[in-house]
This record gives C-alpha cells, sequence and structure tokens, in this order.
C-alpha cells in the first residue's frame, strides 16, 4: 500500500516502506533510544537491528490521505521514559511529514526493553 499524490507534472507515490525507513532512522538518532527491535517481539528482546534493518521496528498504516506509525524501541537506562517517548512520538512526525509530505495522525511508541550499559 502506499500514499499517492497528484501534481502538474504527473503522480507522485510514496511507499509504507518508505515512511518506515524514515521513521526508523529517526528513531535511532532520538536521544535516549538504543535501537529498534523486529514489530510485534513482545517476549524480551533478541537482537537489536542494525542500520539497514531500521524499517522492521516500524509499522506504517495509511488511513485515508494519514499516517499512522508504530515503534518498537529499546530505551537506555536512566533515561525518563515518557519524556523520551514524546521526543521520539515529535520528530517521528516532524520528519515524516517533512520529508513524505504525508500528514501524521499519531505515533505510538512500544518500549519493549530498557538496556543497561555496565
Amino acid at each position: 500500500m502506499s500514499e499517492r499524490a497528484r501534481t502538474d507534472y504527473g503522480e507522485i507515490e510514496v511507499s509504507q516502506e518508505a515512511v518506515a525507513m524514515i521513521a526508523g532512522a529517526t528513531a535511532v538518532r532520538c536521544y535516549g533510544v538504543v535501537g529498534m527491535v523486529p514489530r510485534g517481539m513482545r517476549q524480551g528482546v533478541g537482537e537489536l537491528l542494525g542500520r539497514e534493518n531500521l524499517a522492521q521496528g516500524v509499522e506504517v498504516k495509511f488511513e485515508g490521505n494519514e499516517a499512522r506509525i508504530d515503534l518498537w524501541v529499546v530505551i537506555s537506562y536512566g533515561v525518563k521514559i515518557p519524556e523520551v517517548a514524546r521526543n521520539l512520538m515529535e520528530a517521528v512526525r516532524y520528519e515524516v511529514e517533512r520529508m513524505a509530505g504525508i500528514p501524521v495522525r499519531e505515533v505510538n511508541v512500544n518500549v519493549v526493553g530498557v538496556k543497561v550499559y555496565e
């Protein structure tokens, strides 16, 4: 599925995968986010995804002309989880709207783990 727009010059199509890559790349740059995990992973954090797999920690659904984005992340120990999640939501919304031109209805953050550094 993709989001389409028609212009005087032709048609623009932005895929869910493209939006997921934008959201994933933005997420791993946010302070307090250690990495992404495969979407839907609920029992422990098997492995953090590398940069080439960022879209696997993101689910994008188009509802009308808006996007709903779900993220599965691991947070660094010692940070305020609600504050990191709020910053993450704002950053992902801003970057997706700026880069893809698609309005974002909501960004949901699922914290599946906390990474402790020794």
